[in-house]
C-alpha cells in the first residue's frame, strides 16, 4: 500500500517537471524566490486541474 501511494505522488511530480521543463519557465524568470515558488505552484495547479 505504501509504495503504491508513493508511486502516485511521485508520478504527479515527475509530470509537473516535465512540464515546467517543457515550457522552460525556469530558465528567463529573475524575480526572488518567493515569487518563483508561488508562480511554480500556480503553473501546477493549472496543470492539474487541466489533466
Amino acid at each position: 500500500r505504501h509504495n503504491s501511494s508513493h508511486a502516485k505522488i511521485r508520478c504527479l511530480v515527475e509530470q509537473a517537471m516535465a512540464v515546467l521543463k517543457s515550457w522552460r519557465l525556469l530558465r528567463k524568470l529573475r524575480c526572488t524566490t518567493n515569487r518563483i515558488t508561488a508562480i511554480v505552484q500556480a503553473v501546477l495547479v493549472l496543470h492539474h486541474a487541466s489533466a
